[in-house]
């Protein structure tokens, strides 16, 4: 079954997709694409994903939290601490399945947490709810 975000739905202009496996981008990149989201800005590395993150003007980040040079944990406590990117919607799709690491990234900054490997549909649905409760300022 494909997902369609409704047309009255706000849509993100500016994703990115900060992960260490190309084989993950492309993915990732497929589903948003048929999900009719916008191609992603693309990141292999934590400093590549913060860099990313400073100078564009992003509704969404999907990061993996294992990234080489700089983790996920760190990229966000940056953005967190800046002004600018603080109120940046940050969802984690990351490998780190265990009980408490969704725990984790929510306490350390992530706005949601989606472990791999993941549906487009499991996807879908977590982007629809982040963009609904972000419409109301009330996040997941």
């Amino acid at each position: 079954m494909e997902m369609r975000p409704k047309e009255n739905e706000r849509q993100p202009k500016r994703i990115l997709l900060a992960d260490a496996n190309a084989d993950c981008r492309e993915l990732v990149s497929l589903y948003l694409e048929l999900l009719n989201y916008p191609a992603p800005i693309q990141a292999r590395d934590g400093e590549e994903a913060l860099s990313k993150a400073l100078t564009e003007n992003l509704d969404l980040i999907i990061m993996e939290v294992s990234l080489p040079k700089k983790d996920g944990f760190q990229v966000v406590a940056h953005l967190r601490a800046n002004p600018v990117t603080r109120n940046t919607l940050i969802l984690a799709a990351t490998a780190r399945a265990l009980p408490d690491d969704r725990e984790k990234c929510l306490a350390s900054g992530f706005d949601a947490y989606l472990a791999k490997p993941f549906t487009m549909r499991e996807l879908g649905n977590l982007l629809q709810t982040i963009f609904s409760c972000d419409a109301s300022q009330d996040r997941p």
